[in-house]
């Protein structure tokens, strides 16, 4: 192993990366392309990017598209589709590139700690492991690792330059900032990096005076574009300001939690893949701190480990996609294990394990969920004729294909029909639904759900409705597939039949 070591004063030279870039790139191809043409492989995507061109419409997230994520989340899902025209390749192409560069980042942090073949090799890592946790396609992490990941490089930068770390800290606290605005948890690793800037000026000398105006200085910046995000709600008037905080700020509060054993299970899931990386990563920073006695750059990288942790721990609920940001401290510690004389057969051994989960290879599923969908979306235009449909429960992406008529502004199925939503969203979630059938839409879809997943009540309120004003004109099979398994397309019984009950 490697002892901690500064990279010269230019960075490495673009010549001597570019074999390693080349590298990351076509593991970042290869890693996401088998879901590249699937518009329903996450539900999440799903949703997001119909946020982003619902807001090109001038509909504005939490006013007329419900959701608790923050403003810069539906921003770039604005631009890709900008970009892209809702095309779920655009968002896709988008993703996989920023999944790259922060692969390129990661190996960046690295080369501090270990040779350039261990630090490709974590960023070989980074780029595997990621689909495992629901990262194939464009979940906000694949987004805001970057930016947090470039918040510490240059956190670990100023370690060597000791001029540069006030314009290296406000630069890597707008980053910070900026990642705040696509999703609220990373305030933990910005506060870490924000410390850890304090702690630099405090070993260079810098008197108290100058610290404490710096660190006001950074804590306007790292705020700076949520206040951006607020102050654009305001100005639109109180009710939109309201809006704006209840849904960043307190819905997140008012959820309900999974049942202890389903928080085991999660547990279970995120240690499921993972374990093998932490058992990495702590061999790593223990050989590292035997090395050299616990440096500042060794400090720093168990802090952002710890911030990290921290992080994920901070949200009570489970969710795959939860465990994303964790990956990136995880990577820089295994490569100094990937140092070591047993680390590279560890790492194959690992990257083995990984494939064999099966996201990263699994073309049949994705070409059946895409076939799937074209069954469903093809129903529902011949079923809806010139009225509304409403997805209560299944593929959101039938409402970018179908954006003439919007039954409710809660356009994420869950947000009305999961129990842990059960009134968390701003309106009583069972008066909401009874409002939206009481509407009479074209065309309802639902799907199949896990025991105990919707409230009792939810349940009766759709049984009633379907029963009584809607007949089914498809039924997929039940199986696997996160969004289009076990889907029923309700049609109003209004009409002539759409088509058959499969």
């Amino acid at each position: 192993m490697q002892t901690v070591q500064p990279v010269s004063k230019g960075g490495e030279r673009l010549a001597a990366a570019a074999p390693a870039f080349a590298i990351i790139i076509a593991v970042a191809i290869a890693t996401r392309i088998v879901s590249w043409w699937n518009p329903v492989a996450h539900v999440d995507d799903q949703f997001y990017l119909l946020a982003g061109q619902e807001l090109l419409r001038g509909h504005w997230p939490y006013l007329d598209v419900w959701d608790r994520k923050p403003l810069g989340l539906f921003v770039v899902y604005a631009l890709v589709a900008a970009i892209g025209g809702g095309s779920i390749i655009a968002l896709n192409l988008v993703a996989t590139a920023f999944a790259a560069a922060t692969a390129m980042t990661i190996r960046q942090i690295a080369l501090r700690f270990t040779s350039p073949i261990a630090a490709l090799m974590a960023a070989v890592t980074y780029l595997v492991v990621l689909p495992l946790y629901g990262g194939q396609n464009g979940q906000s992490p694949v987004f805001y690792n970057l930016l947090i990941a470039g918040a510490v490089l240059l956190l670990f930068r100023s370690i060597e330059r000791k001029a540069a770390i006030v314009p290296n800290a406000l630069v890597a606290m707008l980053l910070c900032g900026l990642a705040m605005t696509i999703k609220q948890t990373t305030f933990v690793e910005g506060a870490f990096v924000g410390l850890g800037f304090l702690w630099l000026l405090h070993h260079s000398g810098r008197s108290l005076a100058f610290i404490v105006g710096a660190a006001i200085a950074m804590v306007g910046v790292a705020l700076s574009p949520t206040l951006a995000c607020f102050v654009t709600y305001w100005l639109q008037g109180p009710a939109s300001a309201d809006a704006y905080v209840y849904a960043n700020f307190v819905s997140i509060f008012e959820r309900q939690s999974w049942s202890p054993l389903a928080r085991v299970a999660g547990v279970g899931l995120l240690f499921l893949y993972l374990f093998p990386l932490f058992i990495m990563s702590g061999i790593g920073m223990v050989s590292l701190a035997r090395v050299s006695r616990w440096t500042t750059a060794t400090a720093l990288l168990a802090g952002w480990l710890g911030a990290a942790l921290l992080g994920y721990l901070s949200v009570p609920a489970f969710f795959d996609h939860y465990a994303l940001p964790l990956i990136s401290p995880l990577c820089v510690a295994a490569a100094i294990f990937y140092d070591l004389r047993p680390g590279r057969l560890f790492f194959a051994g690992y990257m083995a394990f990984c494939l064999i989960q099966g996201s990263i290879l699994d073309w049949p599923d994705n070409r059946r969920e895409a076939a799937l969908y074209r069954d469903i979306r093809e129903t529902v235009r011949q079923a809806k004729g010139d009225g509304c449909v409403y997805v209560a429960d299944g593929p959101s992406r039938l409402y970018m294909d179908f954006p003439d008529c919007r039954p409710t502004r809660y356009l994420f199925p869950d947000h009305l029909v999961l129990i842990t939503e059960r009134d968390a969203v701003g309106v009583d979630t069972a008066d909401e639904l009874s409002l939206i059938l009481a509407a009479r839409p074209a065309v309802v879809v639902t799907r199949k759900a896990r025991k105990g997943r919707h409230p009792r009540e939810i349940i009766a309120i759709l049984r009633q409705a379907l029963g009584r004003d809607y007949r089914p004109v498809l039924r997929t099979a039940d199986g696997e597939s996160k969004s289009v398994d076990g889907v029923t397309v309700w049609q109003l019984k209004v009409g002539p039949r759409a088509g058959n009950v499969n």
